[in-house]
């Protein structure tokens, strides 16, 4: 493992905030993929909620920022 020259500590991959920004993506994609689960229709039964704005238009918005906020996360520059 790489070290730092000036401390001799082993070179961290990612910061402290790093870290943080990943773990908050996660929480949002999480929370993106709960505001689509519900029932579906079945044969006999047709549940018109599945067409409703929350599942089709605010969940995968909300799942995309949290993908993009990990592209963030790991592309943000630590100290």
């Amino acid at each position: 493992m790489p070290t730092n020259s000036k401390t001799n500590e082993p070179h961290k991959l990612f910061g402290r905030t790093n870290y943080a920004i990943i773990l908050l993506a996660c929480v949002t994609i999480t929370v993106g993929f709960m505001l689509m689960a519900g029932d579906g229709s079945t044969e006999t039964d047709f549940q018109e909620e599945i067409f409703s704005t929350r599942r089709i238009v605010i969940a995968p918005i909300v799942c995309l920022t949290g993908y993009i906020a990990i592209i963030v996360g790991i592309l943000w520059k630590h100290e």
